[in-house]
């Protein structure tokens, strides 16, 4: 099945082949906190260049996340906590609007020759080399697949694997920024061999016990403010302490905040490690990217994010609420919201 990208996409597509058709030694990355489209992607892209004989290595500041540990080459990954050699020709960031996102992983990237950027958030800062950025695609996942699909001509059961992953849950589980296009490509990696049906269970349905009870602890600190529509809650250190969890054992809990149907948004404040973090999502026309924004994150529409240092959760939340009220009020009666 042939799915033809626009001119703009076509070229970006043409010049980056390019460079893995020339090329020997690639270095992939994608940002921290790892989700679906990022560890799918990269997994997908490191099996094509694999496939091609090309010298591979994915090194991302964060672990791979339990629930993603199903998807093939996923014990290739290598965290910036071991040590690692490597000097590459070409460094490729997949979904990452920021180069600061990488973590440490930029003092290996500035070996690089060449850096390319592949990503489909509206916020991308275009910090590459070679630039392939396109909000209008559900996934960066997606736009793998049209990668692989030129370079290699083909794509394997097992990137397939990858790719839909990439695909559901950035979508939320094919909720979000989709169109007849994505589930065109989905349709092809389904006819590839994927299973939807196996990854869904995976993705979905095998938490563990941990996560359960790191889960009941926040859902005792749910707040809803009735009148505003607003919905949030707190992962705190204590939390992960008291059931022996990480912050990877937070995935999907902001999903289940979506889920009640009194809110327009939500937002998920995790303390981590000398920061506090914070994931938004969006029901109703208020853009979260925006607020989002303010604080130095990004993201899309319905679903943004951002990282705040040298504040305490309170003071986090006192500051989204705070900046969810401006926008609205800015929305409502049209004023000039810009950041200055």
């Amino acid at each position: 099945m042939e799915i033809q990208l626009g001119y703009s996409d076509a070229k970006k597509v043409s010049e980056i082949v390019d460079v893995l058709e020339k090329e020997r030694v690639f270095l992939l990355t994608t940002h921290r906190n790892i989700d679906g489209d990022g560890i799918g992607s990269e997994l997908a892209l490191y099996s094509a260049l694999k496939r091609a004989g090309k010298e591979v290595i994915i090194v991302n500041q964060d672990s791979t996340p339990v629930i993603y540990r199903f998807l093939p080459y996923t014990k290739s990954v290598h965290s910036c906590t071991s040590e690692i050699s490597i000097n590459p020709d070409v460094a490729i960031i997949i979904d990452c609007g920021s180069i600061d996102r990488t973590g440490n992983v930029f003092k290996l990237m500035k070996k690089a020759k060449i850096i390319v950027n592949i990503d489909h958030h509206i916020s991308n800062q275009g910090f590459a080399n070679i630039n392939w950025t396109n909000p209008i695609f559900s996934a960066t996942g997606e736009m793998v697949y049209f990668l692989i699909s030129h370079f290699n001509k083909d794509i394997s059961k097992k990137e397939a694997d990858c790719l839909y992953t990439a695909i559901l849950t950035d979508t939320g589980g094919f909720i979000y920024n989709i169109s007849p296009f994505t589930m065109g490509v989905v349709q092809d990696l389904i006819n590839r061999g994927t299973s939807p049906e196996k990854i869904a269970k995976k993705v979905y349905l095998e938490r563990p016990l941990r996560s359960i009870k790191l889960l009941s602890l926040a859902l005792n600190n749910l707040q809803f403010d009735r009148e505003k529509k607003v919905c949030w809650m707190k992962v705190t250190r204590d939390m992960y302490r008291t059931t022996r969890t990480k912050e990877e054992d937070t995935e999907g809990f902001i999903d289940l905040l979506v889920k009640i149907k009194e809110t327009n948004i939500v937002f998920l404040i995790k303390e981590a490690h000398n920061t506090v973090k914070v994931s938004l999502r969006s029901k109703g026309r208020t853009d979260v990217e925006r607020i989002a924004s303010r604080f130095g994150g990004g993201g899309h529409k319905k679903a943004a994010g951002c990282y705040f240092t040298g504040l305490s959760s309170d003071e986090v939340e006192q500051k989204i609420l705070n900046e969810i009220e401006r926008t609205n009020f800015s929305r409502n009666y049209g004023r000039n919201n810009s950041c200055q």
